[in-house]
């Protein structure tokens, strides 16, 4: 039975360190812009995680534009911040985009 426990022990550590290690490569293989970008939701929201959602998605389509493969769990130093009127509320997203691929520039 012990030497089964050692097996199991020693399977569960490797895995635990190839989880820790594929997001320190991947993270190492970004790169951020040189200033962080701010968007806000378009409306007042009756829900909080709607407001939260569509200051998301309007961040998104700024910094998708500098990183064609920029996500919200890839920028650096993201900020939240929530305005609340009665019931509803609005939300701004501050933070820095981070990628592996520079978005194309636009044709003009």
């Amino acid at each position: 039975m012990s030497k089964i426990a050692s097996i199991f022990r020693s399977t569960l550590c490797l895995a635990t360190v190839l989880t820790v290690a594929l997001p320190v490569s991947q993270a190492a293989a970004l790169e951020c812009a040189d200033k962080e970008i701010s968007a806000r939701g378009p409306t007042f929201t009756p829900s909080p995680e709607t407001s939260m959602e569509a200051a998301k998605t309007e961040w998104l389509k700024k910094a998708t534009e500098i990183f064609s493969d920029a996500t919200m769990e890839t920028a650096k130093d993201p900020k939240i911040m929530c305005a609340s009127q009665g019931l509803y509320s609005n939300c701004t997203i501050t933070a820095v985009p981070c990628g592996a691929t520079p978005a194309k520039p636009k044709a003009n």
